[in-house]
């Protein structure tokens, strides 16, 4: 597992290297106001996904082991085309997103639905590799063709960065279709009621806290862009990126953990190596946290641009939610291997409305900091929650969570297991 988790974590090192890189061409070809645009965008498909997710998503990692893989991946694909469709017509007659890109944010989270759908069964089925090469792939299309088509065409607006949205999604669905196809053997719909009710069941609880949890984090973008302006999106987003891509880590750990403990009927062994990889996780993010936490403010403006003086107090404000967040994904990702998907809704709720009510109080002078404030503040109270419901399940203090000098031991012994081949 942990030679796993160790391709995992260097694929996501790539990929978050890679977005980075994206996340620079952006700002100095557009500005703040045009990354700000180009987050909005990534805002919204976000949102969409989001709901898409509703019947199928993340739930398929536990389901796929379980049911036919054929009628999982239709039952997923035809609500993302009704998600989608309704969308349109509520985004055209809204105000949440700028009206000239409605139909990409649309089409876009259509794709990305169906890229998610085979990327969910990939991990279902334990295919780590496909998996990791698929999300690596996207994000290097992304910036392959963003590059060539700033070059060539010498336009630096967003609808160049919705192109290469369209490429990179497309590459990857076609790809990740071929590499689901063995698994899709059985064309029957016998028992599609079934297998709906249960998409529906764990899909609907599931989604229902993610959709919280993009409104906890992710509604400081939309209240910014009315109350700061798109460049204030764009500097709050980038900070936003880099605090965030810690976060990697411990995704890349979670991501090996939610299918061997949807594959295990061994409680103990899943609370015991929860109770591990949290450990880890917070110790290579304090590690990981300290050299960007150290860097000054003209370093920022020297990567993005002189338009980006406000990053590095996004990072200072959001660190210390994003270190609990981090307790948050692993012991959230126990829960959802073991189908407890209302403990992560339970979580998310109380971040959302946490968010809502300090908003709501701030926001005749909401600012880039009041934003990150907030933030920092949901991370926090859906990070207790969460704890909370797993300290009482696996009956420990909260102190065993935290990382021992033990922990850097058992790291490197699996460092040199992987190094000497072995698993």
């Amino acid at each position: 597992m942990f030679k796993k988790t160790a391709g995992t974590f260097l694929a996501k090192v790539i990929t978050s290297l890679i977005n980075l890189a994206i996340v620079i061409v952006l700002s100095r070809w557009m500005g703040a106001q045009g990354k700000g645009e180009a987050s909005l965008i990534i805002a919204g498909i976000t949102m969409l996904l989001l709901f898409c997710n509703m019947i199928g998503g993340a739930s398929l990692v536990y389901l796929a082991p379980r049911y036919n893989v054929f009628q999982l991946a239709v039952i997923s694909n035809l609500w993302s085309i009704v998600i989608c469709a309704a969308s349109y017509f509520i985004l055209s007659r809204a105000s949440i997103i700028p009206e000239r890109f409605v139909v990409s944010v649309c089409l876009l989270a259509l794709i990305n639905s169906f890229l998610a759908t085979n990327l969910t069964i990939l991990l279902g089925k334990e295919k780590i590799w496909n998996y990791n090469f698929i999300l690596l792939l996207q994000a290097a299309i992304n910036l392959a063709v963003l590059s060539v088509l700033l070059r060539s065409l010498g336009r630096n607006d967003t609808g160049i960065y919705i192109i290469s949205l369209y490429i990179a999604l497309l590459s990857s669905l076609i790809i990740s279709t071929f590499l689901i196809l063995p698994y899709i053997k059985d064309l029957s719909f016998v028992g599609f009621g079934k297998i709906t009710k249960q998409l529906a069941r764990f899909g609907i609880i599931n989604q229902a806290g993610h959709v919280m949890k993009f409104a906890s984090f992710r509604i400081s973008y939309f209240l910014l862009s009315t109350h700061c302006g798109n460049a204030g999106v764009g500097i709050y987003s980038n900070g936003t990126s880099l605090i965030e891509s810690l976060l990697l880590i411990t995704n890349s750990i979670a991501t090996v953990q939610y299918p061997a403990i949807a594959n295990s009927d061994d409680k103990v062994y899943s609370q015991q190596l929860t109770i591990r990889l949290t450990r880890l996780s917070l110790l290579l993010c304090v590690a990981a946290m300290i050299p960007l936490l150290l860097l000054p403010g003209s370093f920022f403006v020297w990567l993005f641009g002189q338009e980006f003086n406000g990053v590095r107090q996004v990072i200072l404000l959001l660190s210390p939610g994003i270190l609990f967040y981090n307790i948050a994904l692993i012991t959230g990702h126990y829960f959802s291997g073991t189908g407890k998907y209302k403990v992560n809704t339970a979580g998310n709720l109380a971040g959302l409305l946490i968010t809502l009510a300090l908003s709501a109080i701030f926001i005749s002078s909401y600012s880039i900091s009041i934003a990150a404030i907030i933030s920092t503040v949901a991370y926090i109270v859906t990070t207790l929650t969460i704890l909370y419901y797993f300290l009482r399940e696996a009956k420990i203090s909260f102190m065993q969570l935290l990382p021992v000098s033990s922990d850097l031991k058992w790291a490197k012994e699996k460092i040199m297991v992987i190094m000497k081949g072995g698993k």
